[in-house]
């Protein structure tokens, strides 16, 4: 009885040291993410990029043309917490060329089984472009 209470205090204090990301999360993660460089103008490889994500099953959350940016998250299922996602979509200077940025983070940091998102979506947009 004794093992399963220290099992249990165990598996409890990890949960509650591990962290929790959200969007905001993966937004500031810029930099840290799977980057490509395609080129096309970014004008084609934005609206292939909403393309993708839209086709992926990710629930697209915000897109800001502007800022070259792109929200999108994937809910709670049998084998994951969710996922956090943001696209960074930007020109690349003096070129032709456009530069896609994804970051992806695990809802709950101890998910071993969420979806490699940055992955996923690079390919995705390979094919695409």
């Amino acid at each position: 009885m004794k093992k399963v209470c220290l099992i249990v205090c165990v598996i409890l204090s990890l949960f509650g040291t591990t962290g929790c990301s959200t969007l905001a999360d993966a937004k500031a993660a810029k930099g840290t993410g799977s980057s490509r460089v395609y080129d096309k103008p970014y004008e084609e490889v934005w609206n292939a990029t909403l393309t993708v994500v839209k086709a992926s099953g990710l629930s697209l959350v915000n897109d800001d043309k502007a800022r070259g940016q792109i929200l999108a998250q994937n809910g709670i299922s049998a084998f994951s917490y969710g996922e956090n996602v943001a696209i960074f979509v930007e020109e690349v200077q003096g070129k032709v060329q456009t530069r896609v940025e994804v970051v992806n983070k695990r809802a709950m940091s101890t998910n071993v089984f969420a979806a490699d998102w940055e992955s996923r979506l690079l390919s995705a947009l390979d094919k695409q472009l």
